[in-house]
This record gives structure tokens, C-alpha cells and sequence, in this order.
């Protein structure tokens, strides 16, 4: 008889512990939950905006261009009007983000490539956003690894890649790019 009220108790705290973890795991956000958290907090702060219908198209990958625009917004940088020059081949002034790419260049957070280009309609991968958050901070002169690594471990180190698994070569999303957006709102600038 005891053994039979034994078995039985360990059975319903065994059952009860069971359905206690898929209660806490089903609390515990996914990767989805944080774009969405991540994505409406930078709406609130107007630093994302929607498409035409509203639409964050948090699945779709982010461009450059788009990016730049994000962290220029984050940064609260005015936007550059004025007569500087783009040195690449590739934007024109009747590029919808052109004056983007000219305040990120003002405040160094984006680079060329070699052959004079900037791409910025090409869709930028985890470890070269996390470039362009690390150089708007001001972190990007304690960086003593080489690419990508220096990137990543800094990113790392700041908690940029906070709630997310990403590979550095990934194409992000736009959900994953709220999320190193909202993450870098936490970190202290470097002056």
C-alpha cells in the first residue's frame, strides 16, 4: 500500500514538474517575440517605419540603405542636405536614401568597397551591421581582431546580439535588425 501511494506521488510531482517547464518555456520569448517587442518599441520611438500600408515586413532582409537610415535615426543625426559629396558610383541624388548615405559617412559608419561603390540596395549581413552600430557608438577604435572577428566579439562583449542567433554571414532580417537596434539602445556611447 505504501509503495502504491509512492508511486502515485511521484508520478503527480513528476507530472507536475512536467507541465510546470512547458508553462515557464512557453513564457520565455523566441526570437520572433523579441522582433516584435524590439520592432514596436522602435515604432514608438519613430525609428522604424512601415511601408505604405504600415507593414514593418520584419521578415524581409534589410538593405544598407535601410539600415543606415535605422542607426542615422537612433543616433539622432540630422540628416546631411547639404553640398557634401557621395564619392560612389553607385547612388545618385534621386536615390530615395542618399542623404542617408551622406550622414553616414559624415560620422564614418559606413565604408565604400574598392571598386568605389557603396551597394546600398544590396542586403547588409549580421556582422556588417553590427559594424555600423559599433562605429555609431564609438567602439570601433577597441577593436583589436581583425574582421570579422574583432566585430563579433565586440558585439559580444556589448550585448548587441542580445536574444538572437545569428550566423556573422547571415542576411538579416529587418526584425533582426530591430533587435541589434533595440539592444544598442542600452549600451553607453563612447564620446
Amino acid at each position: 500500500m505504501k509503495k502504491k501511494l509512492l508511486v502515485k506521488s511521484i508520478i503527480i510531482i513528476a507530472f507536475t514538474l512536467l507541465i510546470f517547464s512547458m508553462q515557464v518555456q512557453a513564457n520565455v520569448p523566441t526570437n520572433a517575440n523579441f522582433e516584435e517587442i524590439a520592432s514596436k518599441a522602435l515604432v514608438n520611438l519613430k525609428l522604424m517605419m512601415g511601408d505604405e500600408q504600415g507593414n514593418l515586413n520584419l521578415e524581409n532582409n534589410v538593405t544598407r540603405c535601410e539600415f543606415v537610415t535605422l542607426v542615422n535615426r537612433m543616433m539622432t543625426y540630422d540628416v546631411d542636405d547639404s553640398s557634401l559629396s557621395v564619392p560612389f558610383k553607385d547612388i545618385s541624388p534621386k536615390h530615395w536614401a542618399y542623404n542617408n548615405i551622406k550622414t553616414a559617412l559624415k560620422h564614418s559608419l559606413i565604408n565604400g568597397y574598392t571598386d568605389n561603390t557603396v551597394r546600398p540596395d544590396n542586403y547588409v549581413s549580421f556582422v556588417e551591421a553590427n559594424a555600423v552600430i559599433i562605429r555609431a557608438l564609438g567602439y570601433d577604435s577597441n577593436i583589436n581582431k581583425k574582421w570579422p572577428e574583432g566585430i563579433i566579439d565586440k558585439s559580444k562583449e556589448l550585448g548587441l546580439d542580445k536574444n538572437m542567433k545569428v550566423p556573422e554571414d547571415k542576411l538579416i532580417t529587418r526584425g533582426e535588425a530591430s533587435v541589434l537596434i533595440y539592444n544598442a539602445l542600452t549600451v553607453n556611447f563612447i564620446e
